[in-house]
């Protein structure tokens, strides 16, 4: 099939023709590995007569399986290619819960069980943990799902959990976790771990059960290999063991997922798990040009723990690396959106550029800076910062605090964090309030007031008709007296304090970090956004002489305004903003990272952890690939902190670029 290979390099022609036996394929950053899996199922159905329903090919997305489909059918009809069957392409979870349906008898399952999601399971972890008077608040159910599921993950039973796991946490999962399983078993139902975890289970006690998908699945594919865990790991070596037809396509300078379990070792261990094993290593990059290979070659070579390889292009030398330091967060932001501009003239889309940072509260600033040169931006894969849960969870406070007949703010926190106010009880409180010709949150503040010895009614501005109708509900209201001792004394100290300081005490009041902090990522992430509300406010307490909570909340009003604008505006270009982590398989013309500064990428968790400190260089690589034409790296000199700025140093990863392709500037000079 010479029209096959014609748009193949001879290392993508290597692994497409590669028919029988274990496969190895390193496909470095752009280097064109969606096509050469597509082309080698090709190749096996065409020119090696597999039947299509031998072939097995697995991803890490919904969306991976159904694009790598899409490419085989255009494959297909470009050779004119006819079958009435096609191969199994799916993603774990969806070929394993193929698997379960048919084989599930065997864990005790009956094929019509249920598939609970995320909020399913952790409301059946909460149920579990309230029985065993497990306090809920000290130790969150979806903390201790996630950590279930960890040890799902690692192939560890509930009755081997504590010989693996020591701790005060890791003995609530101990307790917890028998428990949970056996509540599923009951229920004929499964969360999204057990499907890898029972298949694997399957086929390590019924060797009929594995044998059948062994002779099913003659020939295997898996792409992103090195994104697998351990029990993904297993599933495929169990499957592959029999025929060992098995081809892998990753790179390990790409394994960006530790947090969510992923084993680089999988992937660079491979040729030990198998036998005979042939390596394919695609080092040509078809994306970028040489000083952005030059640039990211010169970052990961410093790991120790990767496979040699040497990334190169035939494309043209390109612009040089362009670093930029900065005097702060807001100049870096002024800096980026200034190149933005300059290039637009020159003929540039805003389409073309994305910037990506290494967590999500780095976005804030960027946000502002756009929306005030009015240029429209999507985030990718998260929420824009006055969007995020979190931060419009402590606005709404703030909201009712400045204005006491918001009572859609009220509504929105008023079991945050849970209460237990269920819809009686807030339609009971509601009640009250009509009676007394009030909103909710009057009818709060003003029972404070009245109830506080120390305080008097006549230091504040009420109706005084209100206050008299709130005195005689007095009794019924007191029912709600915790709630009355929150609002209030909030409110009383609202009119003291400035908006930074009022934060930190509702912050207190309420607990909210710990009503956040499950111990997950993605909690961390929101402790950091929470900061980054806080160095708003501490910001702007300096430069409003009033330090008023109303003019704060009405700048940030404005802000919220122009974003929606900025929605409507995205259908002409817009820029894109995402994580690092979130920009894997993407590219652009034109990338700006910011933020290279020590603490932040790296991030400081990695600084006592060698391992956490190659998975940055490695999310720093994948970074600097999505560049096709230009690279920005920018840092700061000082970064807004609580009570001033702090001084930063700049990423390590900027001085192992060499100097002869970077170009400097700083705003001093």
């Amino acid at each position: 099939m010479p029209s096959l290979f014609d748009n193949l390099n001879p290392e993508q022609k290597k692994a497409v023709e590669h028919t029988l036996g274990p496969l190895l394929v390193f496909a470095g950053a752009g280097s064109g590995k969606t096509r050469v899996i597509t082309y080698r199922i090709a190749n096996l159905i065409a020119k090696h007569n597999v039947d299509p329903t031998d072939i097995l090919a697995v991803t890490f997305t919904k969306k991976a399986s159904e694009e790598m489909q899409q490419r085989i059918e255009a494959v297909f009809n470009e050779l004119k290619l006819q079958f009435s069957t096609r191969p199994l392409i799916g993603t774990f979870h969806s070929i394993c819960a193929l698997i379960l349906r048919s084989e599930g008898r065997l864990t005790g399952l009956d094929p019509n069980f249920s598939i609970y999601d995320t909020d399913d399971s952790v409301s059946l972890v909460k149920e579990l943990m309230l029985a065993a008077d497990i306090d809920i608040k000290q130790f969150q159910p979806k903390m201790i799902y996630s950590l279930i599921g960890s040890a799902k993950n690692d192939m560890i039973s509930p009755k081997d959990y504590s010989l693996y796991n020591t701790g005060y946490v890791e003995d609530i999962v101990a307790r917890i976790y028998p428990e949970y399983q056996s509540q599923l078993g009951e229920l004929n139902a499964v969360d999204f771990s057990d499907l890898l975890y029972k298949v694997v289970k399957i086929f390590d006690e019924s060797n009929t059960a594995l044998s059948k998908y062994q002779d099913r699945f003659k020939h295997i594919l898996v792409d992103e290999y090195q994104d697998t865990n351990k029990v993904q790991y297993n599933l495929i070596k169990m499957l592959a063991q029999k025929h060992q037809n098995i081809c892998v396509v990753g790179d390990d300078d790409q394994s960006i997922y530790k947090w969510r379990g992923a084993d680089i070792r999988n992937i660079i261990s491979f040729e030990k798990d198998f036998d005979d094993v042939t390596t394919v290593k695609l080092e040509q990059n078809y994306r970028s040009v040489k000083n952005v290979i030059s640039a990211a070659t010169a970052v990961i070579k410093r790991n120790n723990e990767r496979v040699d390889k040497i990334l190169w292009t035939s494309r043209e030398q390109g612009e040089p690396v362009l670093i930029y330091q900065a005097r702060d967060e807001k100049d870096e932001a002024q800096y980026v959106v200034d190149e933005m501009l300059s290039l637009r003239n020159d003929g540039w889309s805003l389409s073309d550029f994305a910037v990506l940072y290494r967590t999500n509260y780095q976005s804030r600033v960027i946000e502002e800076a756009l929306l005030k040169r009015g240029i429209p931006y999507k985030l990718v894969g998260g929420f824009r910062f006055y969007d995020r849960k979190e931060v419009k969870d402590l606005l709404s406070y703030l909201r009712i605090l400045n204005n006491l007949r918001d009572d859609v703010s009220l509504y929105r926190i008023i079991n945050v964090p849970n209460r237990k106010m269920g819809p009686k009880s807030v339609a009971e409180l509601v009640k009250l309030s009509k009676e007394c010709g009030c909103t909710v949150a009057e009818v709060l503040v003003i029972s404070h007031i009245l109830l506080d010895e120390s305080l008097s009614i006549e230091d504040f501005v009420f109706d005084s008709e209100k206050v008299t109708k709130v005195e005689h509900n007095l009794e019924k209201i007191n029912r709600f007296r915790a709630l009355v001792e929150l609002f209030g004394s909030l409110y009383v100290q609202s009119q003291a304090l400035n908006v930074l300081e009022l934060i930190d005490v509702l912050l207190q009041k309420i607990k909210y970090i710990e009503f956040i902090d499950d111990g997950s990522d993605a909690a961390e992430m929101k402790k950091e956004n929470v900061q980054e509300l806080r160095n708003v406010a501490a910001s702007y307490a300096e430069k409003d002489s009033e330090k008023s909570l109303n003019n704060f909340l009405q700048d940030i009003a404005l802000i919220e305004s122009e974003q929606e604008r900025n929605k409507k505006d995205i259908n002409e270009g817009a820029v894109t903003l995402m994580t690092l982590h979130s920009s894997k398989g993407l590219e652009f013309p034109g990338v700006f990272m910011i933020g290279m500064e020590e603490g932040i990428m790296p991030h400081s968790r990695s600084f006592t952890e060698p391992a956490e400190l190659e998975e940055e260089r490695r999310l720093c690589y994948v970074g600097i690939t999505r560049a096709k034409e230009r690279i920005w790296l920018t840092f700061t000199e000082s970064r807004s902190s609580i009570g001033g700025y702090s001084d930063q140093i700049p990423s390590r990863f900027l001085g192992e670029i060499p100097q002869e392709i970077c170009d400097y500037y700083s705003w001093n000079i």
